[in-house]
């Protein structure tokens, strides 16, 4: 456990992995402070120092009648200035010179209120320069375990920064929409191409039949050529379709229990005309037991077809293809991986992040000889989530070959069994849900999600709120950690204190994903941690495992 759970936690071996406050504080004699003993602390004091010294913001915690002074490094250009001895020094001395209401901003927050300061201007010195910073002062009180207010936290932000991470997002995100827009509009050009490119052999073979002479041999070829051209065109069409549906989420699953290898066999001999064409060798590797999935048997054949036929596409004539299914038991049960690989043009290393996304392509030449879209990548990568399944793509470069994978879940069951008739995700027992984020906008969108899954759901925008109003028959809580009024891991205890809600499965939802940020959780009680953005799979499978 790390300090100050564990009082007599060792610090680790490399100091500088330990920040210099955590270091002055492990040393410093607080039992001649108002603090008391580390191993006296309260649960919400060791917690509040914590996340105060994890925390890459500057923040400043007051506890207690005596506002005993606790600070990070980040704190360190603000306070070492205003007071000779400042840990553990009561933090109204420290501050009272900038902040000269800070009795009456103590007094308001150690009654439950938040406050926010109007702000101070400070000349920091940063790696030797001093620079003149603006700095919002924000105080937000602090519970202890028995749900009073006992401390304040008060949270510096640098407003300069802020404004700089706001306008660095901004340029990311625009740079991103120019990026797509330029896939988009690349994605259209090929669009037109290919559907330009049937129509010449289609015009001309009709033209071939309005001769007044024409042979029974140049009839049937030119009504080959028609019925070609025109399936070609159809194949287009309906991956556009296809993906449209899959992508929007309109595509239901069949599911059953399948063998992964007889999927694999099925694939084969679907894609093996187009492998021969080509002239390839094909190699199929699979496990002599069988390998029991959940999942539409017709779109994970879809799935591995799109794979083979896409490695016989870019790989020169004559190459080699090997698909191979492998299992990997572990503890969660296990998973098992279909390979295609090949030994063609490769992918570079630019494209290979965004090799599954819509719209995305390899440079072709100018022949375009490979044809199609460049969709069925998109396509794979929708359909294998909607199997709660991942993909993945590795190559070392151009003509350096290229393989992809799609793993799924091992099924805990007999192969051939009918698992449902749905949307990706285990159909469940309607739930009773609450949520609590400050994010109204993400609370609520978490709750469509699961309105559509058929769970009943309250949203709550602070801990306040919920206590008063959280219905009596929720049956899982899902907390964010970060809540104006209480942290999260507070609201989690003192909801496990009703008698309504004892027995209720509680999710943390955070941004911060550390085990460190686990152990916390569990500590305050929580059953989960699912860090933001939610994976609706998973928490779909925690929500199945309640009902």
């Amino acid at each position: 456990m790390p300090w100050p759970f564990d009082p007599a936690a060792p610090a680790p071996a490399l100091a500088r992995s330990v920040s210099r406050m955590e270091l002055q504080m492990r040393s410093h004699p607080w039992e001649s402070t108002g603090a008391g003993p580390v191993a006296q602390w309260p649960l919400a004091l060791k917690l509040a120092v914590r996340a105060l010294l994890d925390s890459s913001l500057p923040m400043v915690l007051a506890w207690g009648s005596g506002c005993t002074q606790f600070f990070n490094d980040a704190c360190l250009p603000l306070v070492e200035e205003r007071h000779p001895r400042p840990l553990g020094s009561d933090a109204r001395d420290s501050w009272r010179a900038l902040v000269p209401d800070i009795d009456r901003i103590v007094t308001r927050v150690t009654r439950g209120a938040p406050a926010e300061g109007e702000g101070m201007v400070l000349d920091i010195d940063r790696a030797g320069y001093i620079e003149t910073c603006r700095f919002n002062d924000i105080y937000s009180p602090v519970y202890n375990d028995a749900g009073v207010p006992q401390g304040v936290l008060v949270t510096f932000v640098d407003t300069a920064q802020e404004r700089e991470r706001i306008l660095s997002s901004e340029r990311a995100a625009r740079a991103e929409a120019e990026r797509h827009n330029k896939m988009k509009d690349e994605f259209l050009a090929m669009l037109a191409h290919e559907l330009r490119n049937p129509l010449a052999p289609i015009t001309s073979a009709a033209q071939l039949l309005r001769l007044p002479e024409v042979s029974e041999g140049l009839r049937l070829k030119a009504s080959n050529i028609i019925s070609r051209q025109v399936r070609h065109m159809t194949e287009l069409v309906d991956d556009l379709l296809d993906v449209s549906r899959v992508t929007r989420g309109l595509v239901k699953l069949e599911n059953e229990i399948l063998d992964l290898n007889k999927v694999a066999i099925a694939a084969v001999e679907q894609a093996r005309p187009h492998i021969e064409e080509r002239g390839h060798t094909l190699s199929v590797d699979l496990p002599p037991q069988a390998v029991p999935v959940e999942g539409d048997r017709t779109r994970l054949i879809q799935v591995l077809v799109n794979l083979l036929n896409n490695s016989a596409k870019y790989t020169p004539p004559g190459g080699r293809i090997a698909l191979t299914v492998s299992v990997a038991a572990d503890a969660t049960g296990g998973a098992a991986t279909a390979a295609v690989r090949d030994n063609g043009s490769g992918i570079d290393a630019g494209l290979l992040p965004h090799v599954f996304d819509l719209f995305t392509q390899a440079d072709r030449t100018p022949d375009r000889s490979q044809g199609g879209l460049g969709i069925g990548l998109a396509l794979v990568k929708s359909i294998v989530r909607m199997h709660n399944g991942q993909v993945a793509a590795y190559s070392d470069g151009p003509q350096r070959g290229t393989t992809m994978t799609v793993t799924l879940p091992l099924a805990d069951a007999e192969v051939g069994q009918v698992i449902r008739s749905g949307e990706g995700s285990s159909e469940t027992r309607p739930l009773n849900v609450t949520i609590v984020d400050d994010n109204l906008d993400a609370g609520q969108s978490l709750a469509v999600l699961l309105r559509a899954h058929g769970h009943v759901v309250q949203v709550h925008e602070d801990a306040g709120s919920t206590l008063d109003g959280a219905d009596a028959a929720t049956q899982v809580f899902i907390l964010d950690i970060g809540l104006p009024d209480m942290t999260g891991y507070e609201l989690a205890r003192r909801l496990r204190r009703k008698p309504a809600h004892d027995k209720a499965v509680f999710v943390a939802l955070t941004g911060y994903g550390q085990q460190r940020d686990r152990e916390l959780s569990q500590q305050a009680g929580f059953d989960y941690h699912l860090v933001k953005p939610v994976e609706i799979g998973k928490l779909t499978q925690i929500l199945a495992s309640v009902a």
